[in-house]
């Protein structure tokens, strides 16, 4: 099996390219001179001669502007990169005449949802322009042999990017106060769980869009309090405090927890709990 993986230097990138390439031939494509095909600007006429050039059997997706707040300062940047590159990438296959031989994995975000949880996936509402952009990207790939899902994770970074864990981690170590949010809530999983079922959907190729997460959900108040204390890290730093919108740019959805059953059902598995989720997340930080 040949994987096309675009996006393979970010922090899930850098996790799924050392599960992956365990059985499966990586392609990594991108920007940086790391990549195996280097490319500064992707359209739909250089993406095409490269899949006639390295036929993939499967192209994953990871490529995103994924902070929230600059989302929002940059629209037109985040709509390019969230949305119109993979108008570009589906357009690139349709191109080359793939559309029945590539199946197209796109990675998206909890963030399409709000309002009371948990969600199911056709009741997106998203309330800022990173949701937005990618609730927007998704659609091109429903017109080619793809899969989208809708995602949130945690654990330790292989990059500079750094996850919530890894932010609340590195701020008990350093003994410094941090304001978690009470009142946000979501059902993340950890990022080798993600990984371990991003390897079962490429085998599988099941079309579609799929929540994928844990099967419950907590504050990330009550997340950051259960990894700390798991950790024996001094909890008495964490100051609990609700999300109002003057806090930060861009506003953020207050529920974000996934209704898994369509995934659960569709590939014939059984989503752990948020719980089990976290003592996996704390086990890397150990």
């Amino acid at each position: 099996m040949n994987v096309m993986m675009l996006g393979a230097s970010g922090f899930l990138g850098s996790r799924l390219y050392r599960s992956l390439k365990k059985d499966k031939k990586i392609i990594t494509c991108g920007r940086s001179k790391k990549n195996d095909i280097i490319l500064k600007k992707i359209n739909k006429d250089n993406f095409s001669k490269i899949l006639l050039k390295d036929k993939p059997d499967i192209i994953i997706n990871l490529i995103a502007t994924t902070d929230v707040d600059f989302c929002e300062k940059k629209k037109i940047e985040a709509n390019k990169i969230n949305n119109l590159m993979v108008k570009d990438l589906i357009q690139g296959v349709e191109k080359a005449g793939l559309v029945d031989k590539i199946f197209f994995l796109h990675i998206s975000t909890d963030q399409v949802y709000s309002g009371k949880g948990p969600h199911k996936e056709s009741k997106t509402n998203p309330k800022n322009i990173y949701a937005k952009t990618k609730l927007e990207g998704e659609k091109y790939v429903k017109r080619i042999n793809g899969c989208v899902i809708r995602t949130n994770f945690l654990g330790k970074s292989l990059t500079k990017s750094k996850s919530l864990s890894d932010w609340i981690y590195l701020s008990l170590k350093k003994n410094k106060k941090i304001n978690v949010f009470k009142n946000v809530k979501f059902s993340p999983l950890n990022i080798e769980t993600l990984c371990k079922y991003i390897d079962l959907i490429i085998k599988r190729k099941i079309t579609g869009i799929y929540n994928l997460g844990s099967k419950n959900g907590f504050s990330k108040a009550e997340f950051a309090l259960r990894f700390a204390r798991k950790l024996k890290l001094n909890s008495k730093l964490l100051k609990f405090v609700d999300y109002k919108k003057k806090m930060l740019i861009a506003k953020r959805p207050l529920d974000m927890r996934m209704n898994v059953k369509s995934f659960e059902n569709k590939f014939n598995v059984v989503l752990k709990s948020f719980d089990y989720e976290i003592n996996l997340i704390t086990k890397e930080y150990k």
